[in-house]
């Protein structure tokens, strides 16, 4: 009989209840909806799964490298792929100046010269991208993905679309202007050189080939004469542009004064990518061009069983610089804005036009021309034809390098949210670079779309230096900052099938075939498929919505973009979660109902708030006003206005005078609701008793947890996550009651009844306790069935340590002993014997054990210690699992025996070990075939292997 079915019969009283209430499985006898939540959480379905970045690289491969892959996808459970084509990448020596150092309270980089002599190799032979042969082998791919059940996709594009078809005329364009000075009162018949000066923009040209290029292509748009040294009026500007001959001489009768005559263009910005152009991404014609030669082209040589798995085109992050102008911009200005644009162009060149105020008017007009026309014509677009084809289309579009655009906005032309995370690395040392989220997850919930994606863990610098446990606290991060869909970056594909670590890319955490610890990555894969899953439940809780304009923040840099992960404003403080939305969705979403924000789908909040900072347009300030007026209650003071030409000054300016008129006041009660300012964000909500929605006390002085909360129709799911490993034990708030507290672990898929809570004012106060970067899901679904003082978590005592002799078994083929006993255990990269001093993969530990009171009412567990950096354990012939996050700790109960258990550990570490023992050897001694050459004989050795110490495990009644 099975131990564990003794567990009942114990005597004590108390620790029955201990154990029932601390083990309890969430009970299944519910409604149906919990149950399919429960089981969908231990077993997550496909469409949440990780995707990969499918990195190809411009290298020839072939139909066995292809299927590898693809099944190592499938048997990893990730749910598809997305081809990239970019080759190798450049990020080689020149970013290796700095070491990550990662501790259990800090992340920081230290400068070394450990890498000094390190190099990385460009394949010599290569494939063009979107050839025949090259989209030969993506339909091959296509066809594998759907034999195996895996969804696939392709990129159009790298970092904004760069393809070698792109001519200067589809090229990004950039408004250039030249000046004359002349005397007027006669004939001026004068050469005027096209011009050459950038608006706006002043970039050096990368090469003269981009130089040539850009010359090769010039259009005019307008030649403007004013009167010289004063401000000009609208009518005192000529358009002359008709007085120029073919020979560009200009040949005009001056009125008599001081002339100043601007000529103004447009050519190609030279923005390219390894000599290769971005597209205009105004314009629509060039996107139809583009997809022509790409998807257009293989759609069409594709039958149905390659397309049966081909779901989405994507387009990568903004990388594309700053484009101004289009073939056809003033005719789109004039619809949008509803004038003409010509006459005000020297004001993009620093002239005045009529007065200051007028002339800014015109500037928020041309900007936010250009912001309509990238978001409609490139994001858009793509979204247009993507459907028409049956395809998703997917893009990057939440930043960070865009500063032209309504980001929000443009992830409202995709048919799933996506931003970017960072692992720590030198190229992005701050969390600001690192977590670019938010903006796509805000824009979610703002315009109505379940999935926030994201490129994740990417990194430039670390290479193979990274276990899935340290990518869990960057992931955990990314999920409270509204994160519900991981696709690795990155999955780097190689034409080899045996060379180890092969063919790679030079950025992103390696998660391939490749990897050391690829055969123990499915329960990693399993967590971030559970958290995934839980965070697409439902809508998303916010209490506060943020008016964020229209979002335009040139000047910004990408690195210190702190709008990019959870960030609250001093005045909101922590504990009350938030949104921002743009004007789009002020004007054509937001509604007053209920004595709440809403929108369409149900997102709600409880106040808008305006920043002085945020410039506010009419239309806004209307609609603000009217859902004031409705009931709203609206927290700021509008400094800061966003007029175009045509708006109504003084209409503005009444009503801003009219409600903010008083300042000393700080509240303007209007219609059912108010204006409030000279208040805290905070204060406002608690004085409508509005509490926080979680709050964490008892924490340590480097502890943090942060959350965020999903709420479907009857259940509250909140995601909490603690950053640091030091253990913390605290108390967690939460603003729901009357409901049974659930704890579900995604790392297990473990799922029991928290009995030990209290409620207080409509709150739920829990102990709580996390462990090294630990994170779970508090869900509260059913009334409330077992309530008492015992202990939610056990508290581990120490049953007896397993000492003496191991023996091991390393593979010959990487170097190490097939046997070879260990007295101690000992770190590997301090042994004498080389093979094991660099050996890198996975080597077993084996040993036989007696326990020496073994008490058939007690739970055991099996702590191994420390471990570098996976393990699976198999007791007795059974697989008791792979553990690959702290505590490394399994449960035996069911399986362990008084004598003579058998006890087998495969423990895997990292790659560095095995690259540093080949830079002593002659190249044909390698055990490695890799491109990158990173780490040298000078390079530190990593801790690998079992430390210990092992031990058994039992729970202690509290």
């Amino acid at each position: 009989m099975r131990r564990s079915h003794l567990i009942l019969v114990v005597s004590s009283f108390y620790f029955a209840m201990l154990l029932f209430t601390s083990c309890l499985t969430v009970s299944n006898t519910g409604d149906s909806a919990n149950v399919t939540l429960q089981q969908n959480f231990k077993n997550p379905p496909h469409e949440v799964r990780p995707q990969a970045w499918w990195w190809w690289l411009q290298t020839p491969t072939n139909n066995e490298a292809i299927t590898k892959d693809l099944e190592e996808m499938k048997a990893k459970g990730l749910s598809g792929c997305m081809v990239l084509d970019g080759g190798v990448g450049p990020f080689g020596p020149r970013k290796w100046k700095k070491k990550t150092i990662i501790d259990s309270t800090e992340i920081r980089y230290e400068v070394t010269d450990e890498y000094k002599d390190g190099s990385l190799r460009q394949p010599t032979e290569k494939i063009e991208v979107w050839s025949k042969p090259w989209r030969d082998k993506i339909r091959f791919a296509s066809l594998e993905a759907g034999r195996l059940g895996l969804d696939f996709g392709v990129f159009i594009g790298p970092a904004g679309c760069a393809a070698p078809w792109v001519t200067p005329s589809h090229g990004q364009q950039e408004l250039v202007w030249g000046e004359l000075l002349v005397e007027g009162g006669n004939i001026i018949n004068q050469e005027f050189q096209e011009p050459n000066f950038p608006v706006q923009t002043k970039r050096q040209r990368e090469d003269q080939t981009v130089k040539d290029a850009q010359n090769a292509f010039y259009n005019d748009i307008a030649i403007l004469a004013f009167p010289d040294g004063k401000t000009p009026s609208i009518n005192e500007i000529i358009n002359i542009t008709d007085k120029l001959d073919e020979k560009g001489r200009l040949k005009w009768n001056a009125p008599k004064g001081h002339w100043r005559i601007i000529r103004f263009g447009y050519r190609p910005t030279g923005r390219n990518l390894g000599g290769v152009f971005y597209i205009d991404h105004l314009s629509k014609e060039a996107f139809d061009l583009h997809w022509q030669k790409t998807v257009g082209t293989l759609l069409k040589e594709m039958s149905p069983d390659e397309r049966q798995a081909f779901k989405y085109v994507e387009c990568d992050s903004w990388e594309a610089g700053d484009p101004n102008w289009t073939n056809y911009f003033p005719e789109e200005f004039k619809q949008r804005r509803g004038y003409d644009i010509v006459k005000h162009l020297p004001s993009l060149i620093g002239v005045t036009i009529e007065s200051d105020e007028k002339t800014e008017h015109f500037l928020n007009d041309f900007k936010l021309t250009i912001s309509d026309l990238i978001s409609e014509n490139h994001y858009g677009r793509q979204q247009e034809v993507a459907h028409e084809h049956g395809l998703d289309s997917y893009a990057e579009a939440a930043g960070p390098h865009q500063y032209q655009t309504d980001l929000k906005k443009c992830v409202s032309k995709c048919d799933v949210a996506m931003g970017e995370f960072w692992m720590p690395s030198p190229h992005r040392e701050k969390p600001s670079g690192r977590f670019l989220v938010r903006e796509a997850a805000t824009a979610a919930h703002t315009y109505g779309i379940k999935k926030v994606f994201a490129e994740s863990f990417t990194s430039v610098g670390p290479n193979w230096e990274v276990s899935p446990f340290q990518m869990k606290a960057a992931a955990d991060q990314a999920f409270c900052d509204g994160l519900n869909w991981i696709c690795f970056h990155t999955f780097s594909h190689r034409p080899s099938v045996t060379n180890m670590p092969g063919l790679t890319h030079s950025a992103g955490t390696h998660f391939d075939r490749t990897n050391t610890w690829w055969n123990q990555s499915l329960p990693f894969v399993d967590y971030l498929s559970r958290c995934s899953y839980m965070l697409q439940q439902g809508l998303f809780v916010a209490d506060v919505l943020f008016y964020n304009g229209h979002g335009l923040r040139l000047g910004a840099d990408a690195f210190e973009w702190e709008d990019g992960m959870k960030n609250p404003p001093v005045s909101l403080g922590k504990g009350y979660d938030y949104d921002k939305c743009n004007e789009e969705v002020l004007l054509t979403r937001l509604e007053f109902k209920n004595n709440k924000l809403v929108l369409p789908d149900g997102m709600n909040y409880k106040v808008l708030v305006v920043d002085e900072k945020t410039p506010v347009s009419l239309k806004a300030l209307k609609k603000i006003i009217k859902l004031a007026e409705q009931g709203a209650t609206v927290v700021g003071q509008i400094e800061t206005s966003m007029l175009g030409k045509t708006d109504d000054v003084a209409e503005y300016q009444n009503l801003t005078k009219r409600i903010w008129g008083n300042l000393e006041k700080g509240e303007y009660k209007i219609g059912k609701g108010k204006f409030v300012w000279n208040k805290s964000i905070r204060e406002v909500l608690q004085n409508q008793n509005i509490l926080p929605d979680f709050e964490c006390t008892g924490l340590s002085d480097v502890g943090v947890v942060d959350f965020i909360h999903r709420k479907t129709e009857d259940t509250d799911i909140y995601y909490v996550a603690s950053k640091w490993q030091p253990i913390e034990k605290v108390e967690c708030t939460f603003r729901v009651s009357d409901k049974q507290p659930e704890l579900w672990n995604p790392v297990t898929g473990e799922t029991r009844l928290l009995t030990n809570f209290k409620e207080e004012n409509g709150q739920t106060i829990i102990p709580m306790e996390f462990g090294p970067s630990s994170s779970y899901f508090v869900v509260f679904k059913e009334p409330i069935s077992i309530q008492n003082s015992v202990s939610n978590w056990p508290t581990f005592k120490t049953v007896q340590q397993i000492e003496g002799v191991w023996n091991l078994s390393f593979d010959k083929n990487w170097g190490g002993p097939e046997t070879i006993v260990f007295p101690d255990l000992i770190d590997w990269s301090k042994h004498d014997i080389s093979g094991i001093k660099y050996y890198s993969g996975t080597a077993t530990y084996r040993k036989t054990f007696d326990v020496k009171i073994l008490n058939e009412n007690e739970e055991l567990y099996l702590d191994l210690g420390k471990v570098h950096e996976l393990a699976r354990v198999k007791l007795n012939g059974v697989d008791l699992g792979i553990t690959w996050s702290k505590p490394y700790r399994v449960n035996m109960t069911s399986h362990v025996r008084a004598k003579d258990n058998t006890l087998e550990i495969d423990v895997v570490n990292l790659w560095p070990n095995r690259l540093i023992g080949d830079a002593f050897l002659p190249e044909e001694e390698q055990f490695t075939k890799t491109n990158i050459r990173k780490f040298t004989k000078a390079t530190q050795l990593l801790p690998s292997g079992l430390i210990g110490p092992v031990k058994i495990l039992t729970t202690k009644n509290d």
